[in-house]
């Protein structure tokens, strides 16, 4: 749980500094509307001058010559006064500038070092995103190294094969039950620089909390698993905890592809928003089950229960995932096709499946 705050706390951070940076990219549009209009206007008085001088010439008052040089003498002169105003809005940009920076940064950890914000990967599919990376050409932004943080809401169906992420009949709270990942993934593109598909690849550590409807606990007795209604006093929380270790192997397709030239070389431009759908499998194994009550007892005392599950859980897990992103909104629904609960657990439902989104990608 410590990692998963500080975690978000980083996020919180990079969402502070997104913020800045649209303040300054409006500064910049702002400066480039005022030079424009600042060249228009005194545009429109020099022509209004040199105009005068050609009168002048036609009505004989002044000569060819006279009318050369008055006319040079005037474009010297308005020149000078574009160049002059031009500076001052720069400077006022450029000051500006340094503030939007400097509260970016004091508004990061103070041990980030400002070098090492590069350009965001608009792949990673995430609320928020953090980029590490240095450089920012478009070759390195087509492979990633990262961690992804996702949740989904998790529930429990009858059947491997069912889809039905809002099963009423499964006993378990619905909204309430969910699961959290924590994932080190690599991204790469398979195929040329130009290539729309993508293969993710890592580690991950899964932690699934299925909470029973009130008032069930999950009992072990006798080498049985099952649900049976809380005695002891006033129920205020229950639930089973399932922590995994798992490899997850994700394909991406890119279905809006734009292109970038680099150096003679043509690139898909990650730096864009991208139409992805994605799918892929993972297995994994069990690393420990926990399961906690909390309640007040007959003479109104708090009190926590807590014990390890010998029995009822497969050690082992596998499934597949589909998923459909935006830029930064990815949304996937995944599939245990092997029974979270094996014959030991006296449970309706035994096969899990969790609608989700990724939450956060720190890219390295």
């Amino acid at each position: 749980m410590k990692k998963l705050v500080l975690f978000l706390a980083m996020s919180v951070s990079a969402t502070f500094f997104s913020q800045e940076s649209s303040v300054l990219e409006s500064r910049i549009q702002n400066y480039s509307k005022k030079v424009d209009s600042i060249v228009t206007r005194e545009k429109s008085l020099m022509n209004s001058e040199l105009s005068a001088v050609d009168e002048s010439f036609r009505k004989s008052q002044i000569s060819e010559v006279d009318q050369r040089n008055q006319k040079q003498l005037i474009a010297v002169k308005y020149e000078n006064i574009i160049n002059e105003k031009i500076a001052q809005e720069k400077e006022a940009l450029n000051e500006l500038t340094k503030i939007s920076v400097n509260n970016s940064i004091m508004k990061k950890n103070d041990t980030l070092k400002n070098d090492r914000v590069g350009a965001v990967n608009s792949s990673q599919n995430s609320v928020v995103n953090i980029s590490y990376k240095k450089k920012k050409s478009p070759k390195d932004l087509l492979r990633t190294d990262g961690l992804a943080l996702t949740y989904g809401f998790l529930n429990l169906t009858k059947d491997a094969g069912s889809f039905d992420v809002f099963n009423n009949d499964s006993e378990m709270r619905i909204g309430n039950s969910h699961s959290f990942e924590l994932q080190a993934r690599r991204e790469r593109q398979l195929g040329s620089f130009t290539s729309p598909l993508f293969i993710r690849y890592g580690l991950a550590y899964r932690a699934d909390t299925y909470i029973p409807k009130r008032p069930q606990i999950f009992v072990q007795d006798n080498e049985l698993l099952f649900l049976e209604d809380f005695t002891q006093g006033n129920l205020k929380r229950s639930k089973l905890r399932n922590v995994y270790i798992t490899l997850p192997v994700d394909f991406q397709l890119v279905l809006n592809p734009k292109y970038i030239e680099s150096e003679g070389v043509n690139y898909l431009d990650a730096s864009k928003k991208q139409w992805r759908i994605g799918a892929g499998i993972y297995a994994g194994v069990r690393t420990r089950s926990i399961v906690k009550v909390k309640y007040h007892d007959e003479n109104d005392k708090f009190k926590k229960d807590q014990f390890t599950l010998d029995y009822g859980v497969n050690s082992f897990l596998f499934g597949g995932k589909v998923s459909v992103s935006y830029g930064g909104l990815n949304i996937f629904i995944k599939k245990d096709f092997s029974p979270i609960f094996n014959n030991s657990a006296i449970l309706p439902n035994k096969n899990a499946i969790q609608l989700g989104i990724d939450l956060t990608n720190l890219n390295f």
